[in-house]
């Protein structure tokens, strides 16, 4: 098993300047998550939790504030180093699944695992073909993803991001285009995934009946004062 990351920001700002001004896009006094451990975060739209996300994942710089993943402070890293942060400890699942259209399930899975090679943590890697088996995809293996339904693509783009074992797992919206059924199959696949592998798992919903399924929720208010934290139930 992996050592999981833990995650603690502070002061956390994110502000984007345009021809009409600059807007405040975040404004976050404390977040943390436990390592190994599992959160959601919710709140209405406009209120930052897509742009949270992203500061934690190394995707941009805050505008004032740190990030601390595990022992390393990466809201002071280089564009290049947090690029090999993020490839060596990881894992990112979006709402739109993102699968190369000319590659099968089983190249899709593993050109990312090729990518990451290079840049893994010392522990070894999940082989393609049996994480494809373990998350029920071994029989689509050889199809391309537009002979797939959007739970199965899911599914696809969930053993992509974990394929290497990263330590943090970051989902962003990952049910929102699909059906309640196949929502409810991605998280519970998300949440055993991220227990097995022994990662921190991060995700951004707008739905409860999702959030529910995770140890802890907390909720962004859009006038982006301090988060509130909630258990899930």
């Amino acid at each position: 098993m992996i050592v999981a990351n833990s995650i603690d920001a502070r002061d956390l700002t994110v502000d984007y300047t345009s021809p009409f001004g600059t807007t405040r896009a975040l404004e976050c006094a404390a977040f943390s998550v436990e390592g190994g451990s599992n959160v959601a975060i919710m709140g209405p739209s406009g209120c930052g939790k897509s742009t949270l996300l992203g500061v934690l994942a190394g995707l941009a710089r805050p505008s004032s504030g740190t990030v601390t993943i595990g022992d390393e402070t990466i809201s002071t890293l280089s564009e290049r180093q947090r690029v090999r942060f993020r490839r060596r400890r990881l894992g990112m699942v979006y709402q739109a699944d993102n699968l190369l259209p000319h590659l099968t399930v089983e190249e899709n899975v593993g050109l990312q695992l090729a990518i990451c090679r290079n840049d893994m943590n010392t522990h070894r890697p999940l082989t393609t073909g049996d994480l494809l088996e373990r998350l029920g995809l071994g029989a689509l293996s050889k199809r391309l993803p537009d002979q797939l339904s959007g739970g199965q693509r899911q599914r696809v783009a969930v053993a992509r991001a974990v394929i290497h074992r990263p330590t943090l797992i970051f989902a962003d919206e990952p049910t929102g285009a699909l059906d309640t059924e196949s929502a409810h199959t991605v998280i519970e696949l998300l949440i055993d995934v991220h227990r097995e592998i022994g990662a921190t798992l991060v995700l951004v919903t707008h739905d409860p009946s999702m959030a529910k399924h995770l140890q802890r929720v907390v909720t962004l208010s859009r006038s982006q004062t301090p988060p509130e934290q909630n258990r899930a139930h």
